[in-house]
């Protein structure tokens, strides 16, 4: 059960909807008399989904992705790039707030399931969201993808630490981040702001540092989780990147890099092959 303070926190918090709000009060109630296994919340003109099994990880992303709200920015008219989607929670969030388009990538075959399902509604609901089963990192391929028990613990390079937790291996399709961002200017509104979060547990260093530089000149706000386990520090992301243009701004959390173009592109992005 989520805290009873935390909880009734959400409740009374104006920045989620009073649909949503009920909905999730209803939702506490059923699942401890007649617990179903997944559970519907209506959000932003769409629906997520809450599975019964990891219902409190998935609230947990809930309450802080719509009420913390580490991924604060302007997303009016941009198109979203979701590298690590969980369950959708953050791509309901950035369509909610205006974004044009939303394109998740997710590996983890669970995860997808109820992804999809979200990005459905969005879309039965007039908006633009599509969902790439598929990791992605600095090369294309195959790679084994370390499952955990906690639905948001999977990664392709797992820290010594997970593995009493891992719980199987699943063999997945690998995009090359390069690849990711031409696409999105193909296939996108290539006059939108292109907004790219990354949530790979991880596999943040080998994403930014093993993507060339021109490659990010097509990015105008970038957000990276960092992790401690990880080969590299927020610092060498940064320096990366300046070299396409981003620029480090103040963050909502300590483990958020985020970078903005300064000041902000205007025109016809570039192809960045």
């Amino acid at each position: 059960m989520p805290p009873p303070r935390r909880f009734a926190g959400v409740l009374a918090d104006r920045r989620v909807p009073w649909r949503t709000r009920a909905e999730l009060a209803l939702t506490e109630a059923r699942r401890r008399v007649r617990p179903v296994e997944t559970y519907r919340l209506h959000y932003g003109g769409g629906s997520l989904f809450l599975s019964h099994a990891d219902y409190e990880i998935d609230w947990e992303t809930l309450k802080n992705t719509l009420v913390d709200e580490p991924y604060l920015a302007d997303y009016r008219g941009t198109v979203v790039l979701d590298l690590g989607a969980h369950k959708g929670t953050f791509g309901a969030y950035a369509l909610a707030h205006g974004a044009a388009a939303v394109v998740s990538y997710e590996p983890e075959a669970v995860n997808v399931a109820l992804l999809a399902r979200s990005a459905a509604a969005f879309t039965e609901a007039g908006r633009s969201w599509r969902v790439v089963k598929a990791a992605v990192s600095a090369a294309a391929g195959e790679a084994e993808l370390h499952v955990m028990r906690s639905s948001w613990g999977h990664t392709l390079h797992p820290p010594e630490a997970w593995a009493p937790h891992e719980t199987g291996v699943e063999r997945v399709p690998v995009l090359a981040m390069a690849d990711v961002l031409r696409d999105a200017l193909a296939a996108e509104d290539a006059d939108a702001r292109l907004l790219v979060k990354i949530n790979t547990e991880g596999e943040e260093c080998e994403t930014v540092l093993g993507t060339p530089v021109e490659s990010w000149e097509a990015v105008d706000e970038l957000i990276v989780e960092t992790h401690p386990w990880t080969t590299c520090t927020a610092e060498d992301l940064a320096d990366h990147l300046a070299s396409a243009g981003l620029t480090r701004v103040e963050s909502r959390h300590e483990r958020l890099l985020q970078l903005r173009r300064e000041p902000p592109r205007s025109g016809r992005r570039s192809d960045p092959t």
